[in-house]
């Protein structure tokens, strides 16, 4: 049910059928596998000086960039289903997800780091009885993926590299915050996940999140900055009797091609009272990583500035 056209989902959480009544057993088993090849591991490690952590497994594509940003690429091992940047990372062995890690390979991948996001008692029970270094990546504002990028370079003791990536980063954000200071802040629909044939199940960005953030560093300002809640599910009344100036739609698992651009547009049309509508400002941003809270934000930011403020300069720096 919503109240004043707002859901608020649950957190997610891990499914309880990734847990077996068998554990234990399972778990002994993975430990023999784990030490047999921590041995060869041992052996290996002997001819690469690097310092910090040599195998790491990463589940979320965020801090997969940013390791690979710090130059680490090389020492990933296993990534999660949905990293996809850099392309190189596409023929690391894939260890699924969170709901549906893959224990076993990640066992046999002999990671000495597991950057983990979000909460999987499997996962967080394997890394644990297995003494694997655990990373808790909490990114979900701008002020987080600067953490991020500092703590991963402490542990991969990169610290140099990690101060020229955050120093670089936000400089960015600064050109961007100069670029549209004074301008005038249309009042925003963001959406970032709904139905792709209708207009239902509609999710937007609330307060604190590095979506709202970039989309205030645009010149815009959320409609739905008021909800706590990090990613509203919102009906189409509360969207109509917040009447947004624009409307734009983050997609970064389709490929709004003309056709796809056409039909997403006249699911809008329908809604003549809003002022998005009226004004032909719906806009589709389908880059792949256009809901990934890493350094590679900043140019989401400028897409979304350019769409604000056609005004301004398109090659101003």
């Amino acid at each position: 049910m919503y109240q004043d056209g707002i859901k608020i989902l649950p957190e997610p959480r891990a499914s309880a059928r990734a847990e077996s009544r068998s554990w234990c057993s399972h778990l002994i088993a993975l430990m023999v596998i784990f030490l047999l090849a921590s041995t060869v591991q041992a052996q290996a490690l002997d001819k690469n000086p690097v310092a910090g952590p040599k195998r790491i497994v990463v589940i979320a594509p965020n801090a997969a960039e940013i390791v690979c940003a710090l130059g680490a690429c090389d020492r990933i091992v296993g990534i999660g289903k949905y990293c996809i940047f850099p392309p190189e990372l596409s023929s690391r062995p894939q260890v699924g997800g969170l709901m549906d890690p893959d224990l076993e390979r990640i066992v046999l991948l002999r990671p000495d780091l597991f950057v983990l996001r979000g909460r999987s008692e499997s996962l967080e029970r394997l890394c644990r009885e297995l003494h694997i270094d655990t990373y808790y990546d909490e990114t979900d504002s701008l002020e987080g993926i600067e953490k991020c990028i500092r703590d991963l370079g402490a542990k991969l003791q990169l610290e140099d590299k990690a101060a020229q990536l955050i120093g670089k980063f936000n400089k960015d954000l600064d050109r961007l915050r100069k670029r549209t200071a004074g301008k005038p802040r249309p009042r925003v629909l963001m959406t970032v996940m709904r139905q792709p044939d209708r207009l239902r199940d509609i999710l937007t960005a609330g307060r604190g999140t590095f979506l709202n953030q970039m989309l205030e560093l645009a010149g815009g300002e959320n409609i739905f900055k008021d909800v706590d809640a990090p990613y509203p599910q919102v009906s189409m009344e509360a969207i109509l009797s917040r009447r947004p100036d624009v409307i734009i739609e983050l997609l970064p698992e389709i490929d709004v091609d003309e056709s796809r651009r056409k039909t997403l547009l006249s699911q809008w049309k329908k809604f003549e009272t809003l002022p998005a509508v009226q004004s032909h400002r719906i806009y589709f941003i389908d880059d792949d990583h256009a809901l990934i809270p890493s350094p590679r934000c900043v140019s989401i930011v400028e897409k979304l500035a350019r769409l604000l403020h056609p005004e301004l300069p398109s090659d101003e720096k």
